[in-house]
């Protein structure tokens, strides 16, 4: 018997299921492939969003209000897949129901939202996870493994860039009371990435945001974070639209070697496979002894599906939770620091809890 007597399966539900990337979907399907999960119902306030996910999971009860789905359902884990101005209200509202949530990155807006659905898991004795399954990606875990096996020495500088030259879309993404910026786009699979290979408390967050070209846009036209971790190391990341030339995805140096990634077809598959075939490779240089060596390191499998069955595993047998609540928190701590920096033209300490 699991967490406050759980048995499997865990019944599950899934608040979101919307058209634009139908991210819902995804998770629901993930939770229906971990053993001792089973997805049982979906919360949308667009009946019509409700009656997609009827029509091709039947099994499912609906509901267009979560307050009803949580005075009905019987259910033991939401996740919630929602705008992300929504996350903190949503899960609190579950958590004070009794229940486990997974939310969706970011996590929410701001380090007191973040404080607050910590807080209430703690009160209700339940789970917060924070979605952060990026982690699995076919061509960071092969990175990880580079790194965390030294095998281009101690790390000291990396650089982390997406985006490119365009208008950013009219939805809620693009509004910053909404979506929290451009930084909360990509960035927060960027930023954990990060804190997920160098595992060092962050010095200072020193930030640069840029407001040039899409005037008709409530958002940054680009940003950037620089990391200077209690290790010596520095991690710049940024995110643009408009960059009308791009760069790798990712340039990590380290004492003994470096790592060149596009990350070309490292997440292939993602929302439409429980997981994702190998596909694609980085460039590693190592430096020893016999001079300097260039291999191609393959990318490995992409196996999102780990991270539902790891929350099996903590809901029903004490195992740990993938990604905590805390976790997600120092994300958007950067975020916070990297944005008052961009406004005060120092570098800015993180709000660590």
């Amino acid at each position: 018997m699991g967490r406050k007597g759980l048995k499997a399966p865990v019944r599950c539900a899934v608040v979101g299921y919307g058209a634009a990337h139908i991210f819902g979907r995804a998770h629901g399907r993930w939770i229906d492939a971990t053993p001792d999960l089973e997805w049982a119902a979906v919360c949308d306030r667009d009946p019509e969003r409700l009656d997609a996910a009827k029509e091709e999971f039947p099994q499912l009860e609906t509901y267009e209000s979560v307050t009803d789905m949580l005075s009905r359902a019987d259910i033991d884990l939401i996740s919630i897949v929602t705008p992300h101005f929504t996350h903190a209200p949503i899960s609190i509202e579950c958590m004070k129901a009794g229940r486990h949530v997974i939310c969706d990155k970011a996590m929410c807006l701001s380090v007191a939202e973040a404080d607050a659905m910590i807080d209430a898991a703690e009160k209700n004795d339940v789970m917060l996870a924070i979605f952060h399954a990026r982690r699995h990606d076919g061509n960071f875990r092969a990175i990880k493994e580079a790194v965390h096996s030294g095998q281009i020495g101690d790390v000291f500088h990396i650089e982390l860039t997406a985006g490119g030259y365009g208008r950013p879309r009219d939805w809620w993404y693009s509004k910053k009371a909404l979506g929290g910026g451009a930084f909360y786009y990509w960035g927060p699979h960027a930023i954990d990435w990060v804190l997920d290979l160098v595992r060092e408390r962050i010095k200072g967050v020193t930030g640069f945001y840029h407001k040039r070209v899409w005037h008709d846009i409530d958002q940054e036209d680009q940003v950037r974070a620089i990391m200077l971790f209690e290790n010596g190391c520095v991690a710049d990341v940024s995110h643009s639209h408009i960059a009308a030339i791009g760069k790798p995805l990712w340039r990590i140096l380290g004492t003994k070697g470096a790592i060149l990634d596009t990350g070309s077809g490292g997440n292939k598959g993602y929302q439409e496979q429980i997981a994702g075939p190998s596909g694609g490779s980085f460039q590693m240089v190592q430096i020893g002894d016999d001079g300097r060596k260039s291999v191609d390191v393959p990318y490995k499998e992409s196996d999102w599906l780990t991270y539902y069955m790891e929350i099996a595993d903590h809901l029903l047998r004490d195992g740990p939770v993938p990604v905590t609540g805390e976790d997600g928190r120092r994300t958007i701590a950067v975020f916070e620091a990297a944005e008052k920096s961009s406004k005060t033209g120092k570098t800015e300490a993180v709000a660590y809890e």
